[in-house]
């Protein structure tokens, strides 16, 4: 029983010293050091990522009708595109919610032989939170998207039949709202 004890205690310093451990230190501590020195320089304080603007409804509106505006006017024949959109409401987020129901029935049976049954329901939730670095939140469970009221898109080619025909399609795909909340009409002008 002796040995072994004694080859475990020569395991100590002179194991973590060899070459393979030696070099797999210095890898995590080298990229612990550029993680530091990313953050670091990473990019100037202050500045953010390069986003969509789409913190109020206007700028939201506006990035959408760009968007329509170049997917329509690559349409073969379409020509010059000006879109409008107009939300109903902007980007909602959904917390998840820990519900917990309950329901307890009573029976009570009356002198001449009835039976009477109650029944209580109920229902309590609450938000689901998370700890995310050293502050709590409620968890976001999706994202539900905006909701578009309706969109007008000008267009050069609009006098079209068959054109307009393909812009309603593709405004509809883009935005996937119903055809009755599209307008499309052809550009002053325009052919």
């Amino acid at each position: 029983m002796r040995e072994p004890e004694a080859k475990y205690k020569k395991t100590g310093l002179s194991q973590l010293l060899r070459p393979q451990n030696l070099k797999l230190f210095l890898i995590g501590a080298l990229g612990v050091c550029l993680l530091i020195l990313g953050s670091i320089l990473g990019r100037p304080a202050g500045e953010k990522p390069v986003l969509p603007e789409t913190d109020s409804l206007a700028n939201l509106e506006a990035a959408m009708a760009a968007n329509i505006e170049r997917a329509v006017s690559a349409i073969k024949g379409v020509g010059k595109v000006q879109a409008s959109v107009v939300l109903a409401a902007g980007p909602e987020s959904l917390y998840a919610k820990n519900v917990q129901r309950s329901r307890t029935t009573q029976s009570e049976v009356s002198g001449s032989g009835e039976i009477r049954e109650n029944a209580t329901e109920n229902e309590t939730s609450q938000p689901v939170t998370g700890r995310f670095g050293t502050s709590e939140s409620p968890l976001v469970e999706r994202v539900q998207g905006a909701e578009v009221a309706g969109c007008l898109i000008v267009a050069e080619g609009a006098s079209s039949s068959a054109i307009k025909a393909e812009i309603y399609r593709a405004v509809q795909t883009l935005l996937d709202i119903p055809l009755y909340r599209i307008q499309v009409v052809p550009m002053k002008g325009g052919g």
